[in-house]
């Protein structure tokens, strides 16, 4: 019998290494700035160029980031979230530190910081009285993992279904909109999810479509359906950049990400890591607005 594996467990087989550090392309003579004092508002005047930014994140949200094993051996994190960072970081003239945590506790360590910031990330009106968001810079489909049979390509497909989904998604809080009585279990990660299902414990695991595509791809025998927009719209959002609200960096962060767009470059690397069928095609409408006024 074939031994299925996630993306994480076969990295960590195929090499060991520690974590890289990111840092962005800013000149490293640069000094750092310093993002105002915890709860100001006061961003105006506030200049990037030089500022030292902490990104926080799971490392295994494939294909957003994800450990890749070098050369040399070492695992360093990459991904679409992570392309778009560094691309940032070079445009503006920061820095950042990529550190992993599990989603359960990102929420918490961005709100304790205001030189932190997280992505992949849909804005609701609870999280906005927290948080502030960049526009979109990708449009997610939500996906339905099982262990063989039929692809879940409709809601009404999961009911009397036993349901993993990671804790405080919008995966988890659509499905319990949608499918109240439905039996739902939450564990703190993806990967937790992918191995009740793996197991035979848990038949589907709710999760960001991209995600489960790499799953999939890693995984001998499961099998990936995707539902249709239209069933999720009102409950899944486009995917944001995310910081503490009133940091000072997060206009400067949008106003970047929008050029992006424009230029084709998120285009381009949603097309490397995720695949050509996630892509804007040149119809960014719904990106959204920031919730930075003026930005």
């Amino acid at each position: 019998m074939t031994q299925s594996i996630n993306r994480r467990t076969f990295l960590e087989l195929v090499g060991s290494g520690t974590l890289l550090t990111l840092a962005g392309c800013g000149s490293a003579n640069d000094a750092p700035s310093q993002a105002p004092a915890a709860g100001s508002t006061d961003t105006a005047g506030f200049d990037i160029k030089g500022a030292k930014l902490t990104f926080v994140g799971d490392d295994a949200f494939a294909p957003y980031r994800y450990l890749e094993v070098q050369g040399d051996g070492t695992q360093r994190v990459v991904g679409l979230d992570i392309a778009i960072a560094d691309e940032m970081a070079s445009r503006l003239g920061f820095s950042y530190d990529f550190e992993p945590q599990e989603f359960a506790a990102t929420l918490a360590s961005v709100q304790g910081s205001d030189a932190s910031f997280t992505m992949a990330m849909s804005a609701n009106a609870e999280r906005e009285e927290t948080f502030d968001f960049t526009r979109g810079y990708y449009q997610p489909l939500v996906g339905a993992l099982t262990l063989g049979g039929d692809a879940i390509t409709r809601v009404e497909d999961l009911a009397g279904k036993s349901i993993a989904c990671t804790t405080g998604t919008v995966q988890n809080k659509f499905i319990s909109k949608v499918l109240p009585d439905a039996d739902i279990h939450t564990y703190d990660g993806g990967d937790q999810c992918l191995q009740e299902v793996l197991s035979g414990r848990i038949d589907a695991y709710l999760c960001d479509g991209a995600e489960g595509q790499s799953m999939r791809d890693a995984n001998e025998g499961l099998v990936l359906g995707l539902l249709d927009r239209e069933e999720t719209k009102d409950h899944v959002g486009v995917y944001r950049l995310m910081a503490k609200k009133g940091a000072a960096f997060v206009a400067a962060l949008d106003e970047c990400i929008g050029q992006m767009l424009d230029d084709g470059t998120i285009d381009k690397f949603i097309g490397q890591y995720v695949g050509e069928d996630f892509e804007w095609g040149g119809d960014t409408s719904a990106t959204g607005a920031s919730t930075v006024a003026g930005s």
